[in-house]
């Protein structure tokens, strides 16, 4: 039963993670990492780290009221929910990534 409820969470963690990268708005993304959030929590508390999960938990929906209330305020789009590219500078990104990637191989060996 615990291996059950483990392999939900993960999976319910790996698809809304993967989630924040899919949806087209701030706002869907901004609930998909907390949902992936609060299933590593319960993942932790399953562990039987009681404190730890309680403070992700508690950590995680604060930190993501707080982005969701400033996403309102300061996105030109009503509350972040009009879809919106999510792609700056793709090129620029993966030449920048792969500079990192080489970097730290190098520094492993």
């Amino acid at each position: 039963m615990v291996l059950a409820v483990f392999c939900v969470l993960s999976l319910l963690a790996l698809s809304s993670g993967v989630l924040v990268f899919v949806v087209d708005s701030m706002a869907r993304a901004t609930f998909c990492l907390l949902v992936s959030f609060l299933a590593v929590a319960a993942m932790v508390l399953m562990t039987g780290l009681a404190y730890l999960g309680i403070v992700i938990i508690l950590m995680m929906i604060i930190e993501m009221v707080i982005m969701a209330v400033f996403m309102v305020m300061f996105m030109m789009n009503p509350a972040g929910l009009m879809p919106m590219s999510m792609f700056h500078n793709t090129r620029g990104a993966a030449v920048i990534s792969g500079l990192v990637f080489t970097g730290l191989a190098a520094g492993i060996l």
